[in-house]
């Protein structure tokens, strides 16, 4: 009986380690957040995929706000081939801050290079039409 209350024990605490470090939360508020154009983040990342392209989402603890447990950084990350054949990859980096509930666009890399938000908008604008 001790052993199965042990094992009890171990499960439970193994759980709510693992949902500590779970951001399942945070990348469904940034994929259900709406741009300025009135669609939602996800429905931008796919339509820069386009029809070659796939979205992977994944989020992380910010080392840049390693100080503030409330921000995280939720990526999406576009990789696509153009109708030329050229492989791209595009990176739109959110921060969710999880106590007041804000989500920002903070910064955006075309294939590896950080872009202005002027000429990161015409990148992706760009790669739309390729």
């Amino acid at each position: 009986m001790r052993h199965l209350l042990r094992l009890l024990v171990v499960v439970a605490l193994a759980g709510g380690i693992a949902a500590c470090d779970s951001y399942e939360e945070d990348i469904a508020a940034v994929k259900a957040a709406e741009t300025t154009g009135g669609t939602t983040n996800e429905e931008f990342a796919n339509q820069l995929a386009g029809a070659r392209g796939k979205v992977t989402w994944a989020a992380e603890k910010p080392e840049a706000y390693k100080d503030n447990p409330d921000i995280v950084m939720v990526t999406a990350t576009i990789e696509k081939t153009t109708s030329a054949g050229a492989k791209r990859v595009v990176v739109l980096e959110y921060l969710n801050n999880r106590q007041t509930r804000k989500i920002a666009l903070e910064r955006v890399l075309v294939d590896g290079q950080p872009q202005g938000l002027v000429s990161g908008l015409l990148n992706l604008l760009l790669l739309q039409l390729e």
